[in-house]
This record gives structure tokens, sequence and C-alpha cells, in this order.
């Protein structure tokens, strides 16, 4: 691994010049600003240090012949699909990748990890008072340490123009940065039938996710709505599901073998939205995701959302994150946002452009602990009182 630092008059170019150097496959270790202090930008530096992995480049085999999901359009055509992209084999090889990168991976963040501690030791805060005091409030709520440093930076540019260095302003400004770091996606007024399901690992809370949004008035009122579940693995998964059904008069409909889903798809071709449940099972598991990729490849999906718990560390979050983007997701769900004591591990988990943060829960409430504005809600988990 090779691990080298970068200095630059704004960040962009520091990590251009970075890129520049050792090219796109980088990753961002630290990110810190140098310079006469928070209050002045005049001699002001970024230095950002990076590393690369040069033993896994070459060893991750190509991607070109991992099909995605909009390649199948059946079942048989889906494991064929799968025998051709092998040789004939019929385990799939986005398996084989994962399980030669996964351990990579987390040699790799456990190295970052170490260098990243040893590299705080060894610094003076970026910041003063009280921007200072802002940084040490978001890690400490277990926003990451490099989203942390951007959001107190910006919140300082836009002070040094104003002025103004007292607290309540700076923790004012800070929630005013971290707002515009969330997206509120308003639920879409689509005209044509929609197919959304929902993945993520056993107890991530998908089925409660399904149940809150068939039961919000918000997300799709007025239209006529139906719910599939493939959850074929956990005994008793569709309890939950058939009480909230029966009150809210919506179809159930169980579907135990992978075969039978066009034939649920074809009974259901009346209704405007389809709300599908899959299997709890975790994305390390062999054969978990070439399996999620044949059920999509059947359900032919409008959205796909990937549902992972609050409770779960950051490095975590963002292991799952990418190893079901290669099932291309088009949005995140973070549940449990109530059972954790960092819920700044939901701005670390919502930094992610291509998988955008759709929705929060915050409670067992059915449906109002679905939250459809996140950013709200994570604004109100946060201990930046100005009290």
């Amino acid at each position: 691994m090779q691990v080298k630092t970068y200095t630059g008059a704004t960040e962009r170019e520091a990590i251009t010049l970075a890129k520049q150097d050792l090219g796109d496959e980088i990753m961002i270790v630290e990110m810190r600003r140098h310079g006469n202090g928070a209050n002045s930008r005049s001699a002001t530096q970024y230095l950002v240090t990076v590393a690369l992995d040069t033993h896994a480049a070459d060893s991750v085999p190509a991607l070109d012949n991992i099909y995605t999901p909009t390649d199948f359009r059946s079942l048989e055509t889906a494991r064929s699909v799968r025998r051709t992209a092998n040789g004939g084999s019929d385990e799939a090889s986005i398996v084989r990748l994962n399980e030669q990168e996964v351990g990579e991976l987390f040699m790799l963040r456990k190295q970052m990890r170490t260098l990243k501690a040893e590299l705080r030791a060894a610094e003076i805060s970026p910041f003063q008072e009280p921007f200072a005091d802002c940084y040490d409030l978001l890690v400490e709520a277990g926003v990451p340490d490099h989203i942390a440093e951007q959001l107190v930076q910006r919140t300082v540019d836009h002070l040094d123009e104003l002025g103004v260095y007292t607290r309540v302003g700076a923790l004012a400004e800070l929630k005013r940065q971290i707002s515009y770091h969330f997206v509120h996606h308003k639920p879409r007024k689509r005209s044509g039938k929609e197919v959304i399901v929902f993945l993520g690992p056993s107890g991530a809370g998908k089925t409660s996710i399904i149940a809150k949004l068939a039961a919000h008035k918000k997300a799709y009122r007025g239209r006529k709505l139906a719910i599939i579940s493939t959850d074929n693995y956990r005994a008793g998964a569709n309890a939950g599901l058939k009480s909230i059904g029966a009150i809210l008069e919506t179809p159930i409909i169980e579907v135990l073998q992978m075969e039978d889903i066009p034939r649920a798809m074809t009974n259901l071709a009346d209704f405007d939205v389809i709300l599908v449940d899959t299997p709890g099972r975790s994305p390390l598991v062999k054969n978990a995701l070439p399996e999620l990729q044949t059920r999509l490849a059947l359900l032919n999906p409008t959205d796909t959302i990937v549902v992972l718990s609050a409770t779960m560390g950051m490095e975590e979050l963002w292991l799952f994150m990418g190893l079901y983007k290669s099932l291309e997701p088009t949005g995140l769900a973070i549940t449990k946002l109530d059972e954790t004591s960092k819920p700044g591990k939901v701005i670390g988990a919502a930094d992610d452009p291509q998988l955008p943060l759709m929705y929060v829960s915050d409670g067992r409430a059915i449906p109002k602990s679905l939250i459809l504005n996140p950013g709200a809600a994570i604004l109100k988990r946060l201990p930046l009182t100005t009290g």
C-alpha cells in the first residue's frame, strides 16, 4: 500500500494532484486545512493524505462480465447468462469478485483507521473556537472525520464573510450546512406502474419499511397498492405484513418459489404500485447477490431500495452499500435511527450521490416513524444545541 500527502490551495486542487500522480483508484485517508487558523483565509492550504492499494489493483478481475439486472428477462435467461459469464459454471462471477475483495476491503480499512488515528494524534486541530467545538460534536455523534471537517470548513467560510464567530452563530450555520448535505426527495407522482423492491441483510427492517410506506398517507395516496413477499428464509416473516394488509385492505402475495414470481406479477397487473420484500441475507454470504440479481431480473423493478440499519458501524455501512451497488440500486433507506447513539453515521451514508438517502425510520410506530425528509430527522438527533 502506498501512502502520500499532497498540498493545494483548495481541496479539489490537492485531490487532483493526487489523482494525477497515483490515478483515480486512490482512497482519501485524511483531509485537513493548514494555515493561519480558522478565522483567516490568508496563506491557507489544504493537505490531503491518500492511499493506493498497489496489490489489489492487479488482482481484482474486470467487471465487464458481470451482468446487470436489466440484462435478464426470465429465470432461465438469467441462469443461462450466469453460466455463460462463468464459462459454463452456474456460480456467478459476482460471487468470486466479492469473496476475493471482501477480505482486502476489511484489511485496507483497518490499516486506514490506524493511520488516521496516528495522523490525528500528531496534528494540531485545524479549527479554532468556536469551530473546534462544532467539529468535536460532529465526530462524537458518529460523523466521519473527513465529512465533519468539510461541514465545519463550509461553516467557517460562510461566517468569515460575515465576521461573526459566536458559538450560537457557528452552530446555527453548521445546521444549515448539514441540511444542504441531504436532498429532500418528495414522493414522486408517476402515472405508470411502479415496482419497488427492497433489499438488505436480515434484521435491517425491510418488512417494517414496506409496512410503513403502505400505511403512509403521503407516499402512495390514491393509488392501488399491493405487496409481494419473497422471503422464504425466515419463519413467520409475513405475519406482520399480513396484519397490516388486513387493516389497510392491501393484498399480500406470498411467493415461496422464485419460478412463481412472473405469475404473481401477472395476477397484480391491475395494481399501480407493487412493493416487494426480499429475503434478508447478508451480501457477504456466498450466492446471496446472484440470487437477488435473478429475483430483480424477474421483477423488473422501477426502483430498488437498499435497507440498512443505523446500528451498523460506519465501516460496515460503507462496505454493504458498496456490495449492493453491484445490483444497481436507486436509493437507500436507513432504519433504527432511534437505536443508535451515533446518528451522525447517517450523514456518512448519505455522502454517496450514487445512492441517495430516500427514507429514515426513527422508531416502531406505523407509519409515524417513517421520515420522508431524512435531513430534518438527523438534525433533531444531533447534539447541536445552542443553549
